[in-house]
């Protein structure tokens, strides 16, 4: 993956809680989006759907980033196939 295409900031939340908000182009997430597939041989509509069941392995980091992705498609782009469900972090499968 090519981070210089990604540009990051911190901002507060109305809670007064600092995120990081990351910013990227529609075509550089498509590409990104792209090599997961490649990678994993799988559509990030099947990913997100596994995602959202909790059927990943929460231990592999290019689940995480694919995610990210999926889900900055859905908020920026429209694409609700690949909105990613927020949990709390206890209910994350780590095996």
């Amino acid at each position: 993956m090519v981070d210089q295409k990604r540009k990051t900031y911190t901002k507060m939340t109305p809670m007064g809680h600092k995120v990081t908000v990351t910013e990227m182009s529609r075509e550089d997430i498509e590409q990104e989006l792209a090599e997961f597939e490649a990678k994993y041989r799988m559509s990030s509509e099947e990913f997100a759907g596994k995602w959202n069941r909790g059927e990943m392995d929460c231990a592999v980091m290019d689940y995480f980033d694919w995610a990210g992705d999926c889900d900055l498609m859905a908020e920026e782009h429209g694409m609700e196939k690949l909105r990613i469900a927020h949990r709390n972090v206890q209910e994350l499968r780590i095996e």
